[in-house]
């Protein structure tokens, strides 16, 4: 991450001990030994007297510890860390299932104290709450990197990123989003005055940052066993946060069109953001067929339950993570072509676009519904989209190979 002057390439696979005079400074070959270990897999022996190895310690820290698909994103990286020869820390206001998660794993935690800010438009009070957070986060941030001698300080998500200026560690800030107007100036400011290597979820996110590097989410295998479609009423869902930008009210739109066709099931809460839409919503299904399934942690289950995925999703929806779940559950997807999206699904082969209205969703899901065989090959396309692109191992080696760079 850190920009050094040119050297020779060396290659240090067939290495089994690395061995190295002294800790805390640039090697033989321009880089710290310890990142030099994390990323070859090596044993790091040091000539100063210290014992064993010593792990490159990383501080994760989050702007919330519910469990949305950034955050899932994070424990999915933080998964076998110490076979990467780190070590990490998390940071997160409440205590939510990131924390708990880290805890149970054996990953020390850190309670950042910042307010909870809804998603969505802020207001003038919002504001101001978060000018007199960002000097007590920041405080708290600088004192877990200097009392445990943190290497890197990893940011997912943009809220906490101007409390990181001011650190003399390398900073990667993972942009999951599109930032407009106030909030944006302050990330592009503090971005320049961190000097942070930037990793970006999608194209769609990485036009706002320069020498972005993109790098897609990956989700486990999801595999739900040989998919057969057309034996049953097709049943159509929408999986995942209950938001305005997930756009549930078109999702119960095109419900009333295809009416007692197919049965309709929403899967998701309010998670962090406000809790009026989320009534908007139910009182709009109140005579519809869709059923309330409430939040779920298996993903797996709850895909293998759906013959459709429908996202309908806002202009700004970045990469939808639940669209790599349902490709690797080989459950057809359609959804808008918004933002990211066309990024993720090629349509016709691994899924269908349609446009940005509720009548177009519900024609492209009655268009589906009336081709079995249509949705068995769109199943297995979206299995093998999955393999060659959103394997979470890929996720995790190209994250840690970017750390290193």
């Amino acid at each position: 991450m850190r920009q050094v002057q040119s050297t020779p390439r060396i290659f240090l696979w067939n290495l089994d001990l690395l061995l190295l005079d002294r800790r805390g400074g640039a090697n033989a070959f321009g880089r710290p030994d310890h990142v030099l270990a994390c990323a070859a897999d090596l044993f790091v022996g040091a000539g100063d007297g210290r014992q064993g190895s010593e792990l490159m310690n990383i501080l994760f820290v989050d702007q919330f510890s519910e469990p949305g698909g950034g955050q899932r994103c994070l424990i999915d990286l933080l998964a076998g860390i110490e076979r990467r020869g780190c070590a990490a820390r998390v940071m997160a206001p409440g205590a939510g299932k990131l924390l708990q998660w880290s805890r149970a794993n054996g990953i020390s935690t850190h309670q950042l104290p910042m307010a909870q800010y809804r998603n969505g438009s802020k207001t003038v009070r919002d504001a101001i709450r978060y000018a007199v957070d960002i000097p007590r986060v920041a405080a708290a941030i600088h004192g877990v990197v200097h009392r445990h001698a943190i290497d890197v300080v990893y940011v997912n998500g943009p809220r906490v990123l101007p409390a990181t200026v001011g650190l003399s560690c390398p900073i990667m800030f993972h942009a999951h989003s599109v930032v407009a107007g106030a909030p944006r100036q302050v990330v592009q400011w503090s971005l320049q005055r961190t000097n942070a290597t930037v990793m970006a979820a999608s194209g769609f996110v990485a036009r706002d940052h320069r020498d972005a590097r993109v790098i897609y989410s990956g989700v486990a295998d999801l595999q739900c066993g040989p998919r057969s479609f057309g034996a049953r009423p097709a049943r159509i869902g929408i999986l995942g946060r209950i938001a305005p930008e997930k756009g549930h009210l078109d999702f119960i739109r095109a419900s009333e069109i295809i009416g007692g066709q197919a049965a309709f099931l929403i899967y998701g809460d309010t998670l962090f953001s406000d809790s009026t839409y989320y009534r908007a919503v139910r009182a709009a299904a109140a005579n519809t067929p869709v059923q309330f399934c409430g939040w779920t942690d298996d993903v797996s289950a709850a895909l293998r339950q759906l013959d459709i995925l429908a996202v309908p999703s806002g202009p700004a929806e970045a990469a939808p993570r639940v669209i790599m779940e349902a490709l690797s559950a080989g459950t057809p997807v359609v959804a808008y072509r918004s933002g990211g999206i066309p990024e993720l699904i090629e349509h016709g082969r691994t899924g269908e676009l349609t446009d940005p209205d509720a009548a177009s969703l519900a024609r492209g899901i009655l268009a589906l519904i009336a081709a079995p065989d249509r949705m068995a090959r769109l199943s297995r396309s979206g299995r093998e989209e999955w393999s060659q692109r959103f394997r979470v191992e890929m996720f995790r080696d190209n994250v840690w190979n970017l750390i290193d760079r």
